[in-house]
């Protein structure tokens, strides 16, 4: 983002497409490692590299929801764009944007699905628990091949003419119908039935973050040091409540927590522990930042702002994520819907738009925009 922030001035929409872009990839996929986890742990399915109806009803199913759920993020981010008066509300500005957010979908499945397998069932195989490394590297994934692929979508969606587009719209739907057809499973249509209204909602979540960013375009633009350390922020934030909510999940199935309104003793450990891995990673997170814009010479601002910045934003953050972790697990759980389908999707999409507005406000604690 930060290399390419030219783009943002031909296009100022990216700038709200972006995170609920990057999100829904984590949503989907971390919701399917966590599914895949429990699988696992419950033995629905054995470690094994193999043809399996599960498995296969969750990829039907995950594809599906991307596509669906890509389609709506391009329709909103126009009109939000248009609202922020970034651009015309025209409709060749809907046909870009959903392309590119369909387009960049369809390429980062191609990655995501088989990494997604290879993380759950290998680890799992290897005697890790996949709680503890899909979640954070799913989500990783996402934001790294989810970002470049966005970039390159918009070069392929402005290289084509307007009855191109429109054939390629009219593909997009015919795949779709194809795969929710495949999906009516009865695996399949929980997943959709529970994930859907879940997943719209972590959408529109995603979008306040798009709607903060896409005000503060400008600023962000001319200090472009500072747009090289959002996706990062919000991923390790998504990452870390995605670890926990993967966890409480498993314990909820395996009968080792119980869903109680007051957090156990072991609970307010996991959330200490949580701090202590935040101080750490945010720090780090602003380190790492600024030796990349050094590199690439990007404008930026002081280190010891920097580090500043991302330590007191992730902790404010943290704080933020150990209770929706928590509660979003148990409340789930004590209706009867999968807390693999709510939890990690809720707290990724509120990580993203929370985790943007403390970052946003300690910038602007420490007058930086």
């Amino acid at each position: 983002m930060g290399y390419l922030s030219h783009e943002f001035v031909v296009l100022p929409a990216l700038m709200v497409l972006i995170p609920p872009s990057i999100g829904l990839r984590g949503n989907i996929y971390a919701s399917l490692g966590s599914r895949l986890s429990t699988y696992l742990h419950t033995g629905r399915i054995e470690p094994k590299f193999e043809v399996n109806p599960i498995i296969t009803e969750n990829i039907h199913s995950s594809t599906f929801l991307l596509l669906v759920l890509s389609i709506f993020n391009g329709f909103v981010s126009a009109e939000i764009a248009s609202a922020l008066g970034l651009h015309s509300f025209t409709f060749e500005l809907v046909l870009d944007l959903i392309l590119i957010s369909v387009l960049a979908a369809f390429l980062s499945a191609v990655f995501m699905v088989p990494t997604t397998l290879a993380l759950a069932i290998g680890s799992y195989k290897w005697g890790w628990d996949p709680d503890n490394l899909t979640a954070p590297l799913i989500t990783l994934m996402g934001d790294v091949i989810t970002l470049p692929l966005i970039f390159a979508s918009v070069d392929v969606v402005f290289a084509i003419d307007l009855s191109l587009k429109l054939t390629s719209v009219m593909m997009v739907v015919i795949a779709t119908l194809t795969l929710y057809r495949l999906s009516r499973g009865e695996v399949g249509w929980r997943i959709i039935r529970e994930s859907t209204p879940i997943l719209i909602t972590c959408a529109l979540m995603n979008f306040g973050a798009g709607t903060i960013l896409g005000k503060e375009v400008e600023g962000l633009v001319t200090i472009a040091g500072i747009l090289t350390i959002i996706p990062a922020f919000l991923e390790d934030g998504g990452a870390m409540g995605g670890i926990l909510a993967s966890r409480f999940s498993s314990m909820l199935h395996l009968g080792l927590l119980e869903p109680k309104i007051f957090p156990e003793r072991e609970v307010l450990r996991s959330f200490a522990v949580t701090h202590f891995l935040g101080l750490v990673v945010f720090a780090l997170v602003g380190v790492f930042g600024q030796i990349v814009n050094y590199i690439l010479s990007i404008p930026t601002i002081p280190t010891a702002y920097m580090i500043a910045t991302t330590v007191m934003a992730g902790q404010l953050l943290t704080a933020l994520l150990n209770f929706m972790a928590y509660y979003f697990s148990i409340l789930s759980f004590m209706k009867g819907i999968d807390p693999d389908n709510i939890g990690i999707p809720l707290i990724t999409s509120l990580m993203d738009v929370l985790g943007t507005g403390c970052l946003i406000l300690s910038l602007k604690l420490f007058k930086i925009i």
